[in-house]
């Protein structure tokens, strides 16, 4: 049995600068140079907006840039948003969309992003963030507040994207109505992403120098993104974390056979598929989240996600810009955490454990992974399955692919910073977490001093500042090296990775981390 058959113009012109002074050459100061107009007001396509000035920078908060998702525009595409009188204060974060305490109906309306730009003149390039979350939690607000990014003169947006049942349903009545069905929360990507390009240069921000980057469901939308034919365009550089985990993704026929299901659980079957979508739209979100949403990935679809990701990379089918993508040294650990201190996991039953994840793979696991080879730690070994398995290797295979057809710059790297804060969960007694899942995030987004609060070392903050630059001269040239960084590109015949961890960032060859991670065992 093989691995393969197992796993799966800008609105307004932005502001000239008229004089030298502060007043006048305020970065993205709208379409007057006047000192007395106020510098927090933007004027967007759907009307005028105050943000609010932070430490160093502003914030332009629940920023609506689709029409709300509610009544005949539930499971459809993402329409343009209306238009407001007046200036609206974008002080607050809009909803989160709905998740698991998040039902009501008024969540549905929740489509906003958020923007938080330098107050230096721009233009700035302009980075765009998908959360992560399976698709299922999360949002663009709160946790993500890119003090540092932004430090380096980054226009930075964070998006909240339709989740789970409202996100990604299919179903045979939807398809007729609308040719196809399923990856509206990529939908709602798109058109956030087609209302920076309308809009971001009243910010500050270049329209024309775009990157995208996200991590765990986020890195899962980039990719898809960079295999969408109607992403196009709509960014020039990405940044991939940790989201190589689903190179297949799900067919349009099977996801239609689940929003059947779907719309059973929720006393929707009727005499008809237009009957059956009519009742799905009637239902309440609390009736919705109250029907489990499984794994969701996102559907296969002629216009929007025609193949398969792993399919797309490697014939060369995707859109052809820089590329900076990576994965962490312990992924597995933070979805072990949840098992909680009573129920450690033990020789008695790792191996059920990993054929939850791995089903008949697994007497061929035990085999390559011997507890003797973990001091009979049977954490740390499963650990290292799921990281291997699931993470590591797939992110070889995608970029091993992406260096062999395309043309433009591509940077690996590993984040292996074992003593990294928890990014969320408390690990219990048996687990070490080292660098989880979503551990790297605290690196990219926050300030200084936040995570110097927070318990960072001297060592870690310069390792956040030393990556955050990174990213950022990513976003800006094509080319993350700088300030002391010297980075070299994946396709060039010396080219390796770096190896974030402290106290010194290490290049990794590539052989090494395939030889880490077993991916010659894990090769489709």
């Amino acid at each position: 049995m093989s691995i393969a058959t197992v796993r799966s113009a800008s609105v307004l012109t932005a502001a000239l600068c008229l004089t030298t002074t502060l007043t006048g050459c305020l970065s993205g100061s709208g379409s007057s140079s006047d000192a007395d107009v106020d510098p927090l007001l933007r004027s967007t396509a759907s009307g005028e907006l105050r943000g609010v000035e932070q430490n160093g920078y502003r914030q332009y908060l629940g920023i609506p840039y689709a029409a709300a998702p509610v009544g005949e525009l539930r499971f459809a595409a993402p329409q343009e948003p209306g238009r407001w009188s007046g200036v609206r204060d974008a002080d607050n974060y809009g909803s989160d969309c709905p998740q698991a305490g998040v039902t009501t109906d008024a969540a549905e309306e929740c489509l906003y992003l958020n923007v938080f730009t330098p107050t230096t003149a721009g233009p700035h390039p302009v980075m765009v963030w998908f959360h992560g979350g399976a698709f299922i939690f999360g949002s663009g607000a709160g946790s993500y507040v890119p003090a540092r990014l932004v430090g380096e003169d980054v226009v930075v947006v964070t998006v909240n994207y339709r989740l789970g049942k409202l996100g990604f349903t299919a179903h045979p009545g939807l398809t007729a109505e609308q040719s196809a069905s399923g990856s509206y929360g990529i939908m709602d990507q798109q058109q956030a992403l087609r209302w920076v390009a309308d809009n971001i240069e009243e910010f500050g921000g270049n329209p024309e120098n775009v990157t995208i980057f996200g991590e765990s469901a986020g890195g899962l939308s980039v990719l898809s993104h960079l295999v969408s034919p109607a992403s196009a365009g709509l960014f020039q550089k990405a940044i991939v974390q940790s989201g190589a985990y689903s190179q297949t993704q799900t067919a349009m026929a099977t996801a239609e056979t689940t929003g059947v299901g779907f719309a059973a659980a929720l006393g929707c079957s009727a005499a008809t598929s237009a009957e059956e979508v009519a009742c799905m739209r009637s239902r309440s979100v609390a009736e919705i989240m109250a029907v489990p949403a499984g794994s969701i990935t996102p559907t296969l679809r002629p216009d929007i996600l025609p193949t398969s990701v792993g399919a797309s990379l490697a014939t060369g089918e995707f859109n052809d810009v820089p590329v900076l993508m990576g994965s962490n040294t312990e992924e597995w650990s933070y979805f072990l955490a949840s098992r909680g201190e009573a129920n450690p996991i033990t020789a008695a039953n790792y191996q059920a454990v990993i054929a939850g994840t791995f089903g008949g793979l697994t007497p061929f696991i035990v085999a390559q992974y011997p507890p003797t080879s973990f001091a009979d730690d049977y954490a740390a070994l499963v650990t290292a399955v799921g990281t291997d398995g699931v993470f590591a290797c797939n992110a070889n295979v995608q970029v091993d692919s992406i260096a062999a057809q395309g043309t433009q710059p591509l940077y690996v790297y590993e984040f292996a910073d074992r003593d990294a804060l928890s990014p969320g969960p408390v690990a219990p007694s048996w687990l070490t977490l080292g660098a989880t899942h979503a551990s790297e995030i605290q690196y990219i987004f926050g300030s200084d001093e936040g995570f110097t609060e927070r318990g960072a070392s001297a060592e870690q903050v310069a390792l956040a500042n030393t990556m955050t630059g990174a990213w950022a001269s990513f976003a800006a040239t094509g080319n993350p090296s700088g300030n002391g960084l010297t980075w070299v590109d994946y396709g060039d015949s010396t080219g390796g990775m770096l190896s974030f961890q402290t106290p010194a960032i290490e290049p990794l060859a590539r052989a090494t981390f395939r030889t880490n991670h077993k991916c010659g065992f894990w090769a489709p």
